[in-house]
């Protein structure tokens, strides 16, 4: 909108953001919800996001140089679909009905990969058509193809017809074929985590604080253990993996999901006590932060006696409630990462550290 000059650049970019956030919304919701209802859901949702996103772009000079910055695109995508599994579930149940949440969230997940997955085969046939009809001297496809408004509006429409057909064979595109496949990995990777954590000791820690590079390891581990966790303990104890080492595993990994998340945070706060705040280091103190979050909780719910399983499903219910709050407060003034940099920056230089 804003490369014809149809309106400012701002105002062009809150009604873009309004407008993709409204359809991946409702693409993400008509399934479990009539499409009528999933249209007047998304609304207030796109409406915040893209309000959110005119906000905080009023941080930057240009709109290049805040989509050039990963804080503001994950705060956007957080908000656009963490909230839509809460959203399905207050329409059909409650709003913290696990069973609905951990449902929707999956099925959300494995909708848009198929959906994708796709849009890429319609391109690559596209393609292939387009270099097959070239062969005989018909450069019409190719010409559509580099026409502005064809990409956009054919990735649209693959898109809008994959989730279609995906959401009416909802009995074969279940998401439970992919959790009972990320069960198998639990084992291997408590295996590799027991060894890192047992052979840390005689290497030392020198190796990981380096750069962010290590921290961005250690914490990108605590996440997928975390994934691993929560499709081993699934929806309720009826369905969680029955397999006596698959509950261990998963068990004794919510416990060890801490170290690397304390081991990472730590390698982030070392580095700004180095060089001080950056907009990245925010960042990542963040992703540190909810790493920490949801070790700790997860570490609580499985050491202590009773229904361990039960407690980590509403951590799990804690800790997106907080990653949305937080996304919301990334594109607000309460929580920037350009003036936290700058005030710690200036600080080292009237100290005199730089």
């Amino acid at each position: 909108i804003h490369d014809y000059q149809l309106l400012p650049e701002r105002a062009a970019l809150a009604l873009t953001g309004f407008t993709l956030v409204f359809f991946v919304a409702v693409l993400g919701m008509a399934g479990p919800l009539s499409l009528r209802r999933a249209l007047l859901t998304a609304l207030p949702l796109a409406l915040s996001v893209g309000l959110g996103l005119a906000w905080v772009s009023l941080r930057f000079v240009s709109l290049d140089q805040m989509f050039g910055t990963p804080t503001v695109i994950l705060s956007a995508l957080a908000l656009t679909f963490l909230p839509q599994p809460f959203l399905v579930a207050a329409q059909q149940s409650h709003w913290r009905d696990y069973r609905l949440l951990f449902t929707e969230a999956w099925t959300i997940v494995i909708r848009y990969a198929a959906a994708w997955l796709f849009v890429g085969i319609v391109w690559a046939v596209l393609f292939l058509s387009d270099a097959l009809l070239k062969t005989v001297g018909i450069g019409l496809l190719g010409d559509l193809i580099s026409a502005p408004l064809f990409s956009p509006i054919i990735t649209g429409i693959a898109l809008g017809l994959g989730i279609a057909v995906i959401d009416e064979m909802s009995d074969v595109m279940s998401p439970y074929l992919i959790l009972r496949l990320l069960r198998l990995l639990l084992p291997v990777l408590l295996l590799v985590v027991l060894l890192f954590l047992v052979v840390l000791p005689v290497q030392g820690l020198d190796g990981l604080f380096g750069s962010l590079s290590a921290a961005a390891t250690l914490l990108t581990i605590a996440a997928t253990g975390a994934t691993l966790v929560t499709s081993a303990v699934d929806q309720s104890d009826d369905e969680a993996a029955r397999a006596a080492p698959v509950r261990l595993a998963a068990r004794a990994m919510a416990v060890l999901i801490l170290a690397p998340a304390v081991l990472g945070a730590w390698a982030i706060w070392l580095r700004v006590g180095q060089y001080g705040w950056t907009p990245e280091r925010v960042l990542a103190a963040v992703i540190a932060g909810f790493g920490l979050g949801y070790g700790l909780l997860y570490a609580l719910a499985a050491l202590r006696p009773g229904n361990w399983m039960a407690r980590l499903r509403q951590a799990n219910i804690v800790m997106a409630l907080v990653l949305i709050a937080v996304a919301a407060a990334l594109l607000t003034p309460i929580l920037n990462p350009g003036r936290i940099a700058v005030q710690s920056q200036l600080a080292r230089l009237d100290t005199g550290r730089v």
